[in-house]
C-alpha cells in the first residue's frame, strides 16, 4: 500500500527527484520504498499523504466550481 501511494505521489509531483525533494529524503531511500522492499518512516508517509489530500482538495474544488473532468480522449490526436 505504501509503495502505491508513493507511486501516485511521484506522478503528482512530476517525478521521482521532485518527490524526494518534497519528502526531504534521499533518492536511494525513495527507490527502496517505491519498489515495495521496505516502507517509509511514519513521518515520510504522512508527508506523502499530504500530497494525496491536496490533490483530492484540488479536484473537489474544481468539481464544485463546475470545471469539467478531463478525460484521456480530451487530448489532441497525435
Amino acid at each position: 500500500m505504501c509503495a502505491r501511494i508513493l507511486q501516485q505521489c511521484e506522478y503528482l509531483q512530476g517525478g521521482r527527484d521532485k518527490l524526494a525533494g518534497f519528502l526531504q529524503v534521499s533518492r536511494s531511500d525513495l527507490d527502496e520504498w517505491l519498489s515495495g522492499r521496505s516502507g517509509p518512516p511514519r513521518a515520510v508517509f504522512e508527508r506523502a499523504m499530504e500530497i494525496i489530500l491536496a490533490e483530492h482538495d484540488r479536484r473537489a474544488a474544481q468539481e464544485a466550481a463546475g470545471v469539467p473532468k478531463r478525460r484521456r480522449t480530451d487530448r489532441a490526436a497525435a
